[in-house]
Parts: C-alpha cells; sequence; structure tokens
C-alpha cells in the first residue's frame, strides 16, 4: 500500500500546531482538552467527507470536497455541539446538537437538524425541550433511528412526542421536518428494526421482568409476538434484516452462555442456524455491506475490538491495513456507497486516532486529521489485557496499565473499578488512566461478575451480590497484582465513579486493610437510599434494578449489611468525595451523611460539590479542579514520588 500526498489541510481555523515532546511531566490540561476532531464521515458516493472539529470550545460541523478540495464550516454554534452525523443522499447532512447541561442529568438543550453540505437550507427538524407539567418534566427528543430505505428525502426516527419513556418510530422529511407515524410503541419496545426498504418491522423490549421480541410481515401489519421470556432465561436481540428482508440476524444465548449471531426465521419462530460465536465473550453485532444488505462480518468486543470478516475482499483489505499501520486497531469508520472509499480510523491504548482516506482499489491512503494531535503515544503507557482467578474458580477478565518508563514492580496502584456495574471496560485510549499512568501509578480495572460483554454467566453472578462476591473479585484483583510483584502492597489507592463509587468506599469499609485511601466520584454509599430516590426515567427498570441490586423492603437486612454508608466505623484511611449537585440519579446525601459520618471519627476527609453539575463533571473547569485534586491527594497518601505537574 502507497502512501498518496497528503489531503489538503482542513481549514486554517481548524489547524493545531502540536506541542513540542517535552521531558517533563505531561500537563493535566493535555488529558482534559476534549477531540479537536471527533467524526469523519463519508458521503454515499465518496466526494466529500464531514467532520466534527473543535472551534471555540464546542464542536463545529465542517464539509471537505475531496475532488476540488475546497472546505466548508457549516455550523459553528456558540453553546452547542455537534455531535451524531450522518450523511442523507450526497447533498445533505442531519446531525444532532447538544447543548449545555439542563437540570442536572434529567435532559440536554439540543436538538435534531440538517443542513445542506454546502452550508445552505438550515433546518431544525426536531427540537428537544423540557416541558414542565403538573406531573413532573417531560423530555422530548428526536433521535436517528435508520435510513428510510434509499430515500435521499426521508429517515427513520424515534420520538417520543406521545409518552416520554415509550417512543414511537416517525418517517421524517430532512428538508421540512414534516414527520409521520410509522409504528406505534405498545409500551416497552426499547430497540426497533427496519428493513432494508424502510419498512420497521422487528422491536425488542421490556416489561417488568420479562423481555419480548415482535414482528411483523409488511409495514402496516399487525404486530405479532415471536417470544416472550425472563431476563434470566437469555437474550434473543434482533439486530437487522438479511438481504431477502425474511429472515433476521439475531443476537442470541439460547442454549449457551455467550451471545452468538444467528439466522432466525421470525415466521417459525426459530433459529435457522448459528452464524459466529465465541465461547469467552458474547457477539452482538452484524456489519453489512453499505450498498446492499450483503453480510461483511461480525464486531465484538475481545481482549480488544475484534472485526471478524466473513467477506474474503474486506479480510484481505483489513490485512493490508494491518500490515501498514501495524502499532493500531484499523476500523472502517465510514464507506462509500460503492465501496472504492473508506474512512480508517487508526487508535489504540495509546493513541486516541487518526482518520485516514482510503482508496480501496489503487491502495492509496492519506491521513485526513488526528482526534488528539498532541498526545504522543510513545510517552503514553501500554493497557494489558490480564486475567485471574476469584476465590470461586471463576476467572476475572480485566486490564493493568503501567507507567511507561517505570519498572513494572512495587508501584503505587489505583485500583480503578467501572460503573454501572452492567457495562465493562474496554481496551481503547482511557485520558483518565493515561494521567494516572503518567503520574506513576499502575491502574488495575477489572471485569468482575456483573460485568457484561462475557456471558450470561458471569452477569447473573453479579445478581444480588453488590458488596459480596462482586466486592470479592476486586479484592482478588488487587491481591493478584500485588502476587505478580507490580503493586506495592502498602500504597493501593481504590477510585472509582457511580457504581465504581460504591465499590471504592465498600472496598474501604469491608477491607480497611488493602487500602491507604479511597476516591468516591459521584457514587453510592446507601443501596436503600439509591432505590428510593432513582429518577424518573429509571421506572421502566426498577424491577430489573431490584433483581440485581436488592429490594429495600424485602432486602433489607442485606442492604444494609452492604451498604458502606452503614459500617462508616470500619473506614480508617482518608476519603476525597466529588458530588453534582444536580444528580438526579445519585442524591447528593450519599456524600454529605457519609462525609459527616467520617469527620465525626476523625478520618481525613475532602469533599467537592458543584452546584452546576449532575452525574459527572462536564465543564472545563470544574474537571480541572476535580483532577487536580485528586492527583494532590493520591501523591500526599500514596506518598508518590513523582513530581507533581503545577497547573498553568
Amino acid at each position: 500500500m502507497k502512501p498518496a500526498p497528503r489531503l489538503l489541510c482542513i481549514f486554517a481555523l481548524l489547524l493545531f500546531i502540536a506541542a513540542p515532546l517535552r521531558a517533563e511531566t505531561i500537563p493535566l490540561d493535555d488529558f482534559l482538552r476534549d477531540s479537536d476532531f471527533d467524526r469523519v464521515r463519508l458521503s454515499p458516493d465518496g466526494s466529500k467527507v464531514a467532520v466534527t472539529a473543535r472551534w471555540k470550545e464546542k464542536l463545529a460541523l465542517a464539509v471537505i470536497d475531496l475532488k476540488t478540495k475546497e472546505r466548508k464550516l457549516l455550523t459553528a454554534p456558540p453553546t452547542m455541539d455537534v455531535t451524531q452525523v450522518r450523511w442523507v443522499g450526497n447533498a445533505r447532512l442531519i446531525f444532532t446538537g447538544v447543548e449545555e447541561m439542563l437540570l442536572g442529568s434529567k435532559g440536554l438543550n439540543g436538538g435534531l437538524f440538517a443542513i445542506d453540505a454546502d452550508g445552505g437550507n438550515p433546518t431544525v427538524l426536531i427540537e428537544s425541550v423540557t416541558q414542565k407539567a403538573k406531573q413532573g418534566a417531560h423530555y422530548r427528543m428526536g433521535l436517528f433511528l435508520d435510513d428510510y430505505g434509499d430515500s435521499e428525502e426521508e429517515i427513520l426516527i424515534t420520538y417520543n412526542q406521545r409518552r416520554e419513556l415509550d417512543p414511537d418510530v416517525y418517517r421524517l422529511n430532512v428538508r421540512n421536518g414534516i414527520k409521520r407515524l410509522v409504528a406505534t410503541n405498545p409500551g416497552g419496545v426499547r430497540h426497533w428494526v427496519a428493513d432494508h426498504t424502510g419498512a420497521v418491522r422487528a422491536a425488542f423490549g421490556q416489561e417488568g421482568l420479562e423481555r419480548f421480541f415482535l414482528h411483523r410481515d409488511t409495514a402496516n401489519g399487525p404486530w405479532r409476538e415471536i417470544r416472550r421470556w425472563k431476563i434470566t432465561e437469555g437474550d434473543i436481540i434482533p439486530l437487522a434484516f438479511d438481504r431477502d428482508n425474511k429472515l433476521l440476524y439475531v443476537s442470541s444465548n439460547a442454549g449457551r452462555d455467550t451471545l452468538s449471531i444467528r439466522l432466525f426465521d421470525p415466521a417459525r419462530g426459530e433459529d435457522v442456524r448459528e452464524l459466529f460465536a465465541n465461547d469467552t465473550y458474547d457477539v452482538e453485532n452484524v456489519i453489512l455491506a453499505p450498498d446492499n444488505p450483503r453480510l461483511l462480518g461480525y464486531a465484538y468486543e475481545g481482549e480488544r475490538p475484534v472485526y471478524a470478516w466473513t467477506d474474503g475482499r474486506m479480510q484481505t483489505l483489513q490485512t493490508l491495513l494491518d500490515r501498514e499501520l501495524p502499532d493500531t486497531l484499523n476500523e472502517f469508520a465510514s464507506i462509500s456507497r460503492d465501496g472504492t472509499w473508506a474512512v480508517i480510523l487508526a487508535s489504540s491504548d495509546r493513541d486516541p486516532g487518526v482518520f485516514y482516506l482510503f482508496n480501496t482499489k489503487e491502495l492509496t491512503m492519506e491521513k485526513i486529521v488526528s482526534r488528539k494531535e498532541w498526545i504522543r503515544s510513545e510517552r503514553m503507557s501500554e493497557m494489558r489485557p490480564i486475567s485471574y482467578t476469584a476465590r470461586d474458580g471463576r476467572v476475572i477478565h480485566g486490564y493493568l496499565t503501567l507507567p511507561a518508563g517505570r519498572e513494572p514492580r512495587g508501584l503505587p496502584l489505583v485500583v480503578n473499578p467501572h460503573g454501572g456495574p452492567w457495562v465493562r471496560d474496554i481496551w481503547h485510549f482511557n485520558d483518565e488512566v493515561q494521567f494516572l499512568a503518567s503520574r506513576g501509578y499502575a491502574v488495575l480495572q477489572m471485569n468482575f461478575r456483573g460485568s457484561t460483554g462475557y456471558g450470561a454467566g458471569l452477569l447473573e453472578a453479579g445478581y444480588g451480590q453488590w458488596g459480596l462476591a462482586m466486592q470479592d473479585d476486586i479484592t482478588d484483583g488487587v491481591k493478584w497484582a500485588v502476587a505478580q510483584g507490580h503493586a506495592d502492597p502498602k500504597r493501593v489507592a481504590i477510585y472509582g465513579a457511580s457504581y465504581g463509587g460504591y465499590a471504592a468506599m465498600a472496598g474501604l469499609a469491608f477491607t480497611p486493610e488493602l487500602y491507604r485511601c479511597g476516591i468516591n466520584y459521584v457514587g453510592v454509599t446507601d443501596i436503600a437510599l439509591l432505590l428510593k430516590t432513582i429518577p424518573k426515567h429509571w421506572a421502566p427498570s426498577r424491577a430489573e434494578l431490584e433483581l440485581k441490586a436488592g429490594n429495600r423492603l424485602k432486602d433489607r437486612e442485606r442492604l444494609k449489611q452492604t451498604s458502606p454508608m452503614e459500617h462508616a466505623e470500619n473506614i480508617r484511611a482518608p476519603v476525597f468525595f466529588a458530588y453534582g449537585e444536580l444528580d438526579d440519579r445519585i442524591n447528593i446525601k450519599h456524600a454529605t451523611r457519609f462525609a459527616s459520618r467520617l469527620r465525626a471519627r476523625g478520618i481525613p476527609v475532602e469533599l467537592m460539590i458543584k452546584n452546576n453539575e449532575g452525574h459527572g463533571f462536564s465543564r472545563i473547569e470544574n474537571k480541572r479542579d476535580f483532577y487536580t485534586t485528586l492527583e494532590r491527594f493520591l501523591a500526599k497518601h500514596l506518598q508518590e514520588t513523582a513530581k507533581i505537574a503545577k497547573d498553568k
């Protein structure tokens, strides 16, 4: 693959002049700064690319004509970030815009918009607003669902105009904003699937502790329930129709532990055959060709992201890319309709990513833009996939990041359990982890039981196990890191956000001998309080939440036993709390009550409450304050010898 001349530099106002490589500590702001470029999308004919680009602290939308090299800034709103971007035909773009947080994490200002590729005919398609009524706030949001067949005028969106928690599906004209209802939510549908003509014909949803799968034969036909099952009985999730619009690709774990891709016949209500599976990881995505519904391959999160191609040409192209760019994961981010042009995102655990334009026929490639030009991958730290055996014999997977340039033995360790908890950590460039590693800390992340992505067995083993077996997996991970010689057992901290904040406090309360200090970022400390104060939009998931975390009446004793708030007397290490006063998920009392109890016992406490933040800090000045305090807190209590960078 021969390199072609570099693309014409994207308009001067968006250029970022890279800082020279320095020997001193990497400044905190290098990790806090948002990407200069986030998304790059090819037009269907491959003649243009749309990019979201940083302009005056916000992401704007721009287009580059690849033939004439003309570049044009389309939007530069002073208070709104352009996020999702999609072409509708070759001359029109739709995008979502998000403004400042409104009412904490309860809603966002913004909406769904459209504009011509030359900047003409800007249109507000759906304005996302919060309407205050007697029963509370009703938040309306329109989200892109799919193309409407081959139409260059209409798309499919979900929109909750009728019922806030049960969005319906509409055909939306991207020029005049006229919408037409095409699928009414019967209640509980969370996922819709359209066939390749644009007819919405499959749906997946949940009511209480039951999930269901719906199908209909035509765009206007009656819905038929294909299957209904308890959430503990596995899953069958419709993903896409086959090229004949008769069979469905589904992700299912019926009869096995991990999710596999299968071809499913909705007429008979049964599998036709299993297409692809992995015995360790859930496989949840199919990849279809852009010009027709031909199956190209499968994608899943393994130790690293995996693309398993069934199409011989795609596999050949992947091999060529990986040979040309051996140090990165090379993903097809966008492909022209005829497959001639592709945008490749090359990224890794040490590289936030570079976008390339790839000609698949001439086999030439040229750089478009970098997400974060100032990041030097050679100064970043490797995120190593690891596994260890928990005390009951279950294998736990995770990642260990060891600071670059340091002897990987006897290091101060930051244990960083993920939030959720029904998610998983993945291999990618993580600004926060890289920041901690740059300060000399090893960082351990583990996908403890209750995490997703590793099959039903690991997920369900976490039901009812907050502070119990889930916490044991974290404890066993710490002991593994010490036994491997990587971590100094006298210099271990635990830090997490949301559920990870709960795990941090549980670690301090239930295994106080392990940790020198802890950081709780917007975390749960009292499970009963969490269940009592859940936000309105969690209501449809209450039954599932109680199954997994507990019922505050039936499980009162267990919740008391496993709530760190009830065991404040066990904590002897310093704690740093950071919360947003507008957080509608985690009541501020989780912090203030706990901090008061610790201070009454003489435990050193730092309490940071931001009155303009919700579930996680979004404003740069607040993030800078948080991480500056975090850095000093860890250095003080772990006696870290690395130099603390001075903020400039």
